[in-house]
């Protein structure tokens, strides 16, 4: 028997992939899109802390840089727990963009300090939407270890998201439309 070659062996990934995607969602095919967040972040953060302007450059460009460094811990984190449970995490610019929820505009450089903070709590929210069904998945198909990691992330963006809206002068959970919807 003749070994695949890498294309082959992408070209099953990426049918298992789909497979996956259009029928019985899991907590790994989930995690690509957060991969795909977690990606956009890393461009948004950076271009931030390069054209963060105002009274606040100091603290924020040394946090945009804290968080995009963070960042980055967790799609490695993320991405070897995958790898751990035999799942191939998406790997690519053109994955990880397709995967992403999140948008970004080039034109962003040019807003105010306090909106560019804004934006990145509205994707952290996005991003924990996606982590809470990622753990509801990982529950149901009893990978406590992938669980249990899901949860820090969450915990992680929770905390991220107060000490962001505090910056703004706001409650941890003011303007969360998830929290909303639960509570109605």
């Amino acid at each position: 028997m003749s070994e695949k070659t890498p294309q082959e062996r992408l070209k099953e990934e990426q049918e298992y992939k789909d497979h996956v995607h259009h029928t019985k969602i899991n907590a790994a095919a989930i995690t690509d899109h957060l991969l795909g967040n977690i990606h956009t972040l890393h461009v948004k953060l950076h271009q931030y802390h390069w054209y963060v302007k105002g009274p606040h450059f100091f603290t924020l460009h040394e946090k945009f840089e804290e968080l995009y460094i963070d960042n980055e811990k967790w799609f490695d984190r993320l991405s070897e727990q995958l790898l751990a449970s035999g799942y191939k995490p998406a790997s690519t610019t053109k994955e990880l963009v397709e995967y992403s929820m999140l948008s970004e505009d080039p034109a962003d450089k040019y807003i105010k300090a306090e909106e560019m903070v804004d934006n990145i709590i509205d994707d952290f929210r996005e991003t924990r939407e996606l982590t809470i069904r990622a753990i509801h998945l990982a529950q149901e198909e009893e990978n406590v270890v992938f669980e249990d990691t899901l949860i820090e992330f969450k915990d992680d963006l929770d905390t991220k998201i107060w000490m962001l809206q505090a910056f703004l002068g706001k409650e941890a959970l003011e303007d969360d439309d998830y929290h909303d919807e639960e509570e109605d």
